[in-house]
């Protein structure tokens, strides 16, 4: 198997928003300067690597049971198991304990025939670049993004070869075509359930779905649509009930967080939609709505990805600053302020890897920084963060 897996599986097109992430983040400058007083947040466990100091796919070698290649969206937990969309490598992986060790192989793998595999496919029992994992009211959830569908367990797997109960965005497990409709998906990057709603953020649509109750048959069309007009339009654009390829989603049932990766925001109902096209009350990265500018500040974001939360604070993973920002409390205004920085020392410096805080990325990762952070999940004191461009997952006191 590849040391570093790519999108060979042909059809299994990434989009450019998340192409362009690489460069993106590698033209990033630093602004902090060096600093003989650096206050960096230490994470206190790693998994993907051997070390800190690691950041290669796969630790440079073959793909298996404690490796990563480029971990997209947000990871799942219940506080005890643990599930890793691992996107490059086409699998997920399964932990029947939160590991202490990164040595400590999954538990069991999904998406591939073994832990070495790590092959594009579209079956049942297949994955191809899976962005990310949900574990909530009993069942797993899967945005298995290259296939552009969703796919939904039931019953939360224990063992390699759990198959899917249901697919969402296809009428069955062999079919992957793209589409625009009530019942069809474009690499889909989120999907949560929320107070028994099914909420998906499809990226290449421009918008979210929302199902008013989580599918029992494959194909089911949604209910609502948020970011466009109706179900057959696809147009990006930046005002309060428009998105630009969203990436992220977090709902308790009641609220609803979107970050809005094209227009550099998140975007935050106080009250759950129940219409669609429903205008965001407050947006968070910008001044106001009507804007999209990327910025480096502790109001601004750029290409902000995953977003989490445990119901107080908010984690945005902001894939264009090597960061991820805490903000402590939710928004009564638009441009909330940040209060915290993970991956940097200030609100102005966004240089990956730059533990010394110098504007120039080191030749080594450290337990500090951060490269392209893609994933903020937030569960029992806990930040797990997606540190995609070091394919690995760090652990950082919430």
């Amino acid at each position: 198997m590849s040391a570093t897996p790519s999108a060979r599986g042909l059809r299994y097109a990434v989009p450019a928003l998340l192409l362009s992430l690489p460069a993106l983040l590698a033209g990033c400058g630093g602004g902090g300067g060096g600093d003989d007083d650096l206050d960096l947040i230490e994470a206190f466990g790693l998994y993907g690597q051997a070390d800190y100091t690691k950041s290669t796919p796969n630790r440079g070698a073959s793909t298996a049971g404690n490796t990563l290649a480029q971990p997209l969206g947000n990871v799942a937990s219940d506080g005890t198991r643990l599930f890793i969309a691992d996107t490059a490598n086409n699998r997920l992986l399964g932990f029947a304990a939160i590991p202490s060790n990164p040595e400590t192989a999954a538990s069991f793998v999904l998406g591939q025939a073994s832990a070495t595999g790590n092959t594009p496919s579209t079956a049942r029992d297949r994955l191809a670049l899976p962005s990310s994992a949900y574990v909530g009211e009993g069942k797993l959830v899967v945005a298995d993004s290259g296939n552009n569908r969703v796919l939904i367990w039931n019953t939360v797997p224990t063992a390699a070869g759990a198959l899917p109960d249901v697919v969402i965005g296809q009428t069955d497990f062999v079919s992957s075509t793209s589409g625009t409709s009530a019942t069809r998906l474009a690499f889909p990057t989120s999907a949560v359930i929320a107070n028994g709603r099914l909420v998906v953020a499809d990226q290449n649509n421009n918008r979210v779905l929302v199902w008013s109750s989580v599918p029992t048959a494959n194909g089911a069309p949604a209910d609502l649509v948020l970011g466009q007009l109706d179900f057959t339009t696809r147009v990006a654009d930046d005002e309060a009930e428009e998105m630009n390829k969203p990436a992220g989603i977090w709902s308790d049932g009641f609220r609803l967080l979107v970050s809005d990766s094209g227009n550099n925001r998140v975007l935050y109902w106080a009250l759950f939609p129940q219409q669609s096209s429903a205008e965001a009350d407050y947006v968070i990265g910008q001044s106001g709505f009507s804007r999209s500018s990327p910025g480096s500040s502790a109001s601004t974001l750029r290409a902000p990805f995953g977003i989490g939360s445990d119901g107080t604070r908010i984690y945005v993973a902001d894939s264009g600053n090597n960061r991820v920002l805490r903000y402590n409390a939710f928004p009564l205004e638009n441009g909330l302020a940040a209060g915290e920085v993970y991956g940097q020392d200030d609100f102005t410096s966004v240089t990956a890897n730059d533990a010394d805080q110098d504007g120039d990325s080191d030749d080594t990762p450290a337990k500090t920084t951060l490269s392209g952070a893609s994933g903020a999940f937030i569960y029992s004191g806990v930040l797990y963060v997606s540190d995609r461009n070091n394919n690995r997952i760090l652990f950082f006191p919430q």
